[in-house]
């Protein structure tokens, strides 16, 4: 089994990288997904961050509500630390759950995906890391078009994580996502190959 890692930063098209990876072969654990899951109400999780934040970051069927609690959040380092002190080991958890039972059921090829794989240091024990990278002017387009973010509310998203010149150098492999879907789908299919071939000549030199 191999385990690759994909991050990019916001509005790069993670996503879409990893619909492509899909249809290649991997199975595709989403951090994403993960951290809702375990702030579904009545979790662990859930109860300390409505006991941390107030019970006012609740909707009326006591879910949590996201956007609430972003913003509560994203300009209060403190906030932020204490919210990822409840999450990050639980994700952590949980994708490794994940991973064993993708493993066990056969998979030859699973891609965790997370936007903050770099800056949770996920990348010193997960290798090959995937970055998915666009042009600062593209990213922003996105932003205001998906998101409908101010020139000010995109500032702060930015500053929120870390620069895109650091992660290309932390990163294996760069997909660069500045042109269509097409010119996307080949860079992915380029370094799916690479990723691929190299596993499968470390399994052969396993079997000597």
């Amino acid at each position: 089994m191999k385990l690759i890692g994909l991050t990019g930063g916001i509005a790069s098209g993670k996503s879409t990288v990893a619909s492509v990876l899909q249809r290649l072969g991997a199975r595709i654990i989403d951090a994403d997904a993960l951290a809702r899951e375990i702030v579904e109400p009545g979790q662990e999780a859930w109860q300390e961050i409505a006991k941390a934040f107030g019970r006012d970051i609740l909707r009326p069927d006591q879910s949590i509500d996201r956007a609430k609690l972003r913003r509560k959040v994203f300009e209060d380092q403190q906030a932020r630390k204490r919210l990822e002190s409840i999450t990050h080991p639980r994700i952590r958890t949980l994708a490794q759950q994940r991973i064993e039972q993708l493993s066990a059921g056969g998979a030859q090829v699973i891609v965790y995906m997370a936007p903050l794989l770099f800056e949770n240091q996920v990348h010193l024990w997960l290798r090959p890391v995937i970055l998915v990278a666009c042009d600062s002017a593209t990213q922003k387009r996105r932003l205001r078009d998906r998101d409908g973010l101010t020139e000010e509310g995109i500032c702060r998203h930015l500053k929120a994580q870390m620069g895109l010149a650091e992660k290309r150098k932390l990163a294996d492999f760069v997909i660069e996502n500045d042109g269509d879907l097409e010119e996307l789908e080949r860079q992915v299919e380029e370094v799916w190959e690479k990723i691929t071939k190299q596993a499968e000549g470390n399994r052969q030199k396993n079997r000597r």
